[in-house]
């Protein structure tokens, strides 16, 4: 057998592992769940669970073959705070779509938190949320600032028990916002605004690297953010690509190569990092999008795998605005709530189901229009994640967004780019291979550009009533 590589993707509603060979073929997978709990106002994750499955997943998979190198990708802005010296968690895991720290967030700081980050002020963010969980836990601002505590993203807790050291990579750190975008580095001025102590912080690493022996014996070679690590998979190391992933939320990224580029309704960020040089992408963001199907199947008890191959008629009401948890790009208003629009008497579940499947793919199409207005105009749109199965939703993202768009044969295209990322750390390289495009089906627009053109008209003003009734 080849040699193997053992990749792990822990996102907010699973985590995934997979045993690959050199060329990516898979060897073996598996997969435990990791689903958020609300708990006293909050989104909260298990974070020692999470962290149990992670090591029984690579043990599981080791029963297969010995990995020679191991690689990370992590949901990006769920946090905690743990144990320097034991690698403990002290509090659980505050979830990216948690928002219960928004009163601590300072509106006058928002263009400058903006300008050093690249990111919006957002509780959708780690910095309030560990300011907040640094306020209740007894002694916490104390053990803080003498470094006995670590306040970070879940990424660097998970290190810490891989490789027995907190640390931490751009991509992931970016999304603390408490990280220099343009100085590679933790801002002080942005650790005293959301009263984080720096001694607390984990180590920053580049993503690609050897970042120490795990108890398997190999080495950690790479960490990156989850919809990093899918625009990879779909050949993001390369400035103009252009993707998609559906998850949770759904994240547009487009890759700007090795220099950042901003704009007001973008998130601009770290793709990934070697130890000499740092890939940037801009991305728009839709806070909900499987977890708005998600609730609509839960409401309706409708059978999604009944709508893999039903078209939807996106450019028609009813159409849900699916701000479940805060509408994002390009508007980024937190406050903001689900508005449901056109729905009529004699209008049911299937109505319901597909008014959320048509405003993601409105929300989608948002954040394409602006990555054009920013002057990232993909050729194509690459997707990937679970709800690319329905093939609906894929068509209305190719009509309403007037261009193509390629669905990715493999749905865990995260664990592609990863592999790329782990076989670049593992060779010291300083560029990681770009690879392929993934193969998979193409959809073009089919509907007439009148007819898609007057629906994103319609859209926008829905959108527009919707974000007034919050202010």
């Amino acid at each position: 057998m080849s040699a193997a590589l053992a990749l792990v993707d822990q996102g907010s509603t699973a985590t995934k592992a997979a045993l690959v060979d050199e060329r990516g073929r898979l060897l073996a997978g598996a997969e435990e769940p990791a689903s958020a709990e609300r708990r006293d106002g909050r989104i909260v994750h298990d974070a020692e669970g999470i962290a149990a499955s992670v090591e029984r997943l690579l043990r599981e998979l080791s029963r297969v073959a010995v990995p020679v190198g191991i690689g990370l990708a992590c949901q990006r802005s769920t946090c905690l705070l743990w144990e320097r010296a034991s690698g403990r968690a002290l509090t659980p895991a505050l979830s990216w779509q948690d928002t219960s720290a928004a009163e601590r967030l300072d509106p006058g700081a928002a263009q400058r938190v903006a300008g050093i980050t690249g990111l919006r002020l957002s509780p959708h963010y780690a910095a309030s949320k560990l300011s907040a969980l640094l306020d209740e836990l007894p002694d916490g601002r104390s053990r803080a600032a003498a470094g006995e505590l670590v306040a970070g993203t879940l990424d660097a807790f998970l290190t810490q028990r891989l490789v027995g050291r907190p640390a931490t990579e751009p991509g992931h750190a970016g999304r603390t916002l408490l990280y220099d975008l343009e100085e590679d580095r933790w801002s002080t001025e942005l650790c005293e605004l959301f009263g984080v102590p720096p001694e607390a912080l984990p180590e920053l690493r580049p993503s690609v690297g050897r970042w120490g022996e795990t108890p398997l014996g190999a080495p950690l070679a790479a960490v990156a953010g989850d919809q990093q690590a899918a625009l990879v998979g779909h050949g993001g190391w390369s400035p103009g690509v252009a993707a998609a992933h559906f998850g949770t939320g759904a994240f547009v990224l487009a890759s700007t190569g090795p220099s950042p580029r901003r704009h007001a309704g973008l998130l601009t960020a770290v793709i990934a990092s070697t130890a000499r040089t740092r890939h940037f992408q801009i991305e728009g963001s839709v806070n909900s999008a499987g977890s708005a199907v998600d609730w609509a199947v839960e409401l309706t008890g409708v059978d999604l795998e009944e709508w893999t191959a039903r078209p939807l008629a996106a450019h028609e009401p009813p159409w849900l605005f699916p701000a479940l948890a805060g509408a994002a790009a390009p508007w980024w208003r937190p406050e903001a709530r689900g508005v449901l629009g056109g729905i009529a008497l004699g209008q049911g579940a299937a109505e319901l189901l597909d008014a959320v499947l048509a405003g993601v793919a409105h929300r989608v199409v948002d954040c394409v229009e602006t990555l054009r207005e920013a002057g990232a105009v993909p050729e194509e749109l690459r997707l990937s994640g679970r709800l690319t199965r329905l093939t609906g939703l894929v068509q209305a993202v190719a009509d309403l967004g007037r261009l193509p768009v390629r669905v990715a044969a493999d749905e865990e295209a995260g664990l592609a780019g990863l592999r790329a990322l782990v076989r670049a750390g593992l060779d010291d390289a300083h560029e990681p291979l770009a690879p392929a495009p993934l193969p998979g089906r193409r959809h073009d627009p089919i509907l007439p550009a009148s007819v898609a053109r007057d629906a994103r008209l319609r859209w926008g003003e829905l959108a527009a009533a919707a974000l007034d009734l919050w202010g």
